[in-house]
């Protein structure tokens, strides 16, 4: 079944005058920022040609919710200004490939399906029929967990359960009949059930960051195909993917207890890997005592919005997850944000990239005849800490900026946190 058409054609518009005043909210202030920074939206993340893709999505889906919450024609200008590039007028979607099984390129239909509810276009149905279409076409693991791209057969990374379910989900309660939505519902609650349990380390409560099913990876143990760490941001990407699904299912379907289940021991056990003096949490998550290791701020900003999200829905209750929520928050302003001489503000400490592999196999060269191996990234240790860290990266601005909009919903904004520096350097001269 097809997504029916929108009958709202929004009408082209001036651009408001970009403000020079700091913006009362974090949220509006790295918005600008990463307008100012970059006034192409389709060349975030910093890309070298028009760039379809998860960053881009997850980035412009926050700024957005700031669009929403406070207005601004120039931010819906920008997000406009993305789908106007990737997007033509018959849905086709500039550089994607759909047999190319990779549920990164879906994640950014999320964010074309929020713009869709607010500006509807018919092309945007027909991108998001076209991604629809790979969902029902990707490959699977024997219990039924899409592969997390066709160069990564057989594989299950927390990465991937955040880039295509969501949107999944999301889109079957807009297009189908709540009789044939409810089979992608419960396969949805399936797949991250069994990835939890698959990637799940009872040594530490967390999750590892991927799971091999065929166990022939260089990266995975031979015996239980698991990777060797819980990377933090793989941690956040399946915790993020718990909330979002959440917000999509239906608050009648019966199954939602399982997910809310799910999100609160993944909240246990992340809370005990908060770092207790700053309020963050490591890159790698599991080893926070090891040399080398980091405070790092893109899964921090995962964490903090989906804490305080689930707090604000009440899907938890226990006031200890809100608590953690704000300390988280209130670390990521202490030890990550930045302010520019130019009056931008800054998201510092972002790991640019981590992944594993590619390798390979003879399932992968099935899947993939020109898949080129690459064993520097075996998921180990040194890995991970191997990678770039960089500032203002979109795999950390787009949770900042939701978590901010979590935070302003509190009644917190810049000058709350300004006032709370000045009273820490007050206590820290007696």
């Amino acid at each position: 079944m097809l997504l029916a058409a929108g009958c709202l054609t929004l009408a082209a518009v001036t651009p408001e005058k970009e403000s020079s005043a700091r913006p009362k909210h974090y949220s509006e202030w790295l918005t600008r920022s990463e307008m100012k920074r970059e006034p192409r939206s389709y060349m975030l993340d910093y890309s070298w040609r028009p760039n379809w893709g998860y960053v881009m999505g997850i980035e412009l889906e926050s700024m957005l919710d700031t669009y929403l919450r406070y207005g601004g024609d120039d931010i819906r200008d920008y997000c406009l200004l993305y789908t106007d590039t990737m997007i033509a007028p018959d849905g086709a979607i500039k550089h994607y490939r759909l047999d190319a099984y990779n549920l990164d390129n879906v994640r950014t239909g999320h964010f074309v399906n929020r713009m869709n509810q607010n500006f509807p276009e018919q092309r945007y149905i027909k991108a998001m029929n076209t991604l629809m279409r790979q969902l029902e076409e990707q490959p699977r693991t024997n219990e039924g967990v899409y592969w997390h791209k066709a160069v990564y057969a057989y594989q299950v990374w927390l990465d991937g359960i955040f880039m295509g379910l969501p949107f999944r989900v999301l889109t079957a309660s807009q297009i189908y009949s709540p009789e044939l939505a409810k089979p992608i519902y419960d396969d949805a609650v399936d797949q991250v059930k069994s990835t939890y349990d698959r990637t799940y380390d009872p040594k530490t409560g967390l999750n590892r960051h991927a799971w091999d099913e065929s166990r022939e990876m260089f990266w995975s143990d031979n015996e239980t195909g698991l990777s060797q760490h819980c990377w933090g941001r793989a941690q956040g990407w399946y915790t993020m993917a718990l909330v979002e699904l959440l917000d999509a299912l239906p608050e009648d379907y019966e199954r939602r207890g399982e997910v809310i289940d799910l999100l609160t021991r993944c909240f246990d056990n992340i809370i005990k890997w908060q770092d207790a003096e700053t309020g963050v949490w490591y890159q790698v998550m599991d080893s926070p005592e090891r040399e080398g290791n980091y405070l790092e701020s893109t899964c921090t900003s995962m964490f903090a919005y989906s804490l305080l999200k689930a707090a604000r829905k009440g899907w938890v209750s226990d006031p200890k997850y809100r608590e953690a929520g704000i300390k988280a928050y209130e670390g990521i302003i202490d030890n990550f944000i930045r302010e520019e001489p130019d009056g931008t503000l800054s998201l510092t400490s972002c790991c640019a990239v981590a992944g594993l592999g590619p390798g390979i196999s003879d399932a992968v060269l099935k899947a993939a005849p020109n898949v080129k191996e690459n064993k520097r990234r075996d998921g180990s240790y040194a890995y991970y800490l191997s990678e770039p860290v960089r500032d203002n990266d979109g795999k950390g601005i787009g949770p900042f900026i939701w978590a901010s909009l979590e935070m302003e919903d509190l009644g917190y904004d810049v000058d709350s946190f300004n006032k709370k520096s000045s009273t820490k350097k007050k206590s820290s001269k007696k």
